[in-house]
Order: structure tokens, then C-alpha cells, then sequence
């Protein structure tokens, strides 16, 4: 339970809403950022993987199409070619909030992988129903990704 309560408090506190013109750049939306990425890495065969593996997912689970996307190219009915990845600023940026808030760990700057501190905080995630569609993506897809398939969609190969 305390668990809960330090997650809380990490991803809240005091703060005031002001209508902009333009929507808050994706890396400065630190608990967005570091919730997909606990969800990504939880998705992941032994809740760990490389950057690129962390970069693809993240970038692919944003938004409907993307995933729709994503899902035929790994049933193999589009060319992998169709998806542009994208290396996100953001994902760097909460995985070096979620390493200081102690829910991952980096191995050699190449790989994340969930601590138990992050393992409590996706089950709290899943438990809120936080980012329930990138999540019910992220459960299909994320088995399906192993680093080979998407190193072979990084380089626009067949897999």
C-alpha cells in the first residue's frame, strides 16, 4: 500500500491547468512518459529490453492508427515498411525520471528492465485502468516484438 501511495504522489501533486495554443510536448508529460514506459518494459519478455525494442513499442502504442497498423504489419498482412519509427525524446527522458524514482534499472545504457518498485507501479497502473488501450496493445504485441522482429522492422527488412 505504501507503494501506491509514493506512485501517487510521483505522478501527482499540486498543479494548475491553463489552457495553451498547442498541446504539451510528449516529453515534457512526465507521468504519461513514464507510465507507457513501465507498461512497455512489463509488456516485454522478463519485463526488460533494449532502447530500440523500448523506442518502437513506445512510438507504436500512441495512438489508434499506429496500432492498427503495427498489429497487420505483425500478422504480416502490410509491409513493415509502412511503419516509420520514430525515436522519441520523451522516452529517454522518463526513463531517466523512472530510474531516479527507482522503478527501472539500465544495464550497460543499452537496455531497460522493471525494478520490484516498477512491477508494484504497473500493477497499480493496470489496477487504475491507466492507458487501458495502450496497455490491451502492449499485452498483444509486445510478446510478438522479440528484438530480432524489431530489428528487422528497423530495418525495413521482412521479418
Amino acid at each position: 500500500m505504501d507503494d501506491v501511495v509514493r506512485l501517487k504522489a510521483a505522478f501527482s501533486g499540486d498543479f494548475t491547468v491553463t489552457k495553451r495554443p498547442e498541446p504539451v510536448p510528449g516529453d515534457l508529460r512526465v507521468g504519461w512518459g513514464q507510465s507507457l514506459l513501465l507498461l512497455v518494459l512489463a509488456s516485454s519478455r522478463g519485463q526488460r529490453c533494449s532502447l530500440q525494442k523500448v523506442h518502437f513499442l513506445a512510438h507504436l502504442s500512441r495512438t489508434g492508427p499506429l496500432r492498427q497498423l503495427t498489429r497487420e504489419v505483425m500478422a504480416r498482412r502490410r509491409d513493415p515498411v509502412e511503419l516509420a519509427i520514430r525515436i522519441e525524446p520523451w522516452v529517454n527522458r522518463a526513463a531517466a525520471f523512472g530510474k531516479a524514482n527507482g522503478l527501472i534499472t539500465s544495464r550497460d545504457g543499452k537496455s531497460l528492465a522493471l525494478t520490484d518498485s516498477g512491477k508494484v507501479a504497473v500493477k497499480a497502473l493496470r489496477a487504475a485502468g491507466v492507458l487501458a488501450d495502450e496497455t490491451a496493445f502492449l499485452d498483444e504485441i509486445g510478446k510478438l516484438a522479440t528484438e530480432q522482429v524489431v530489428d528487422s522492422i528497423m530495418k525495413m527488412e521482412a521479418f
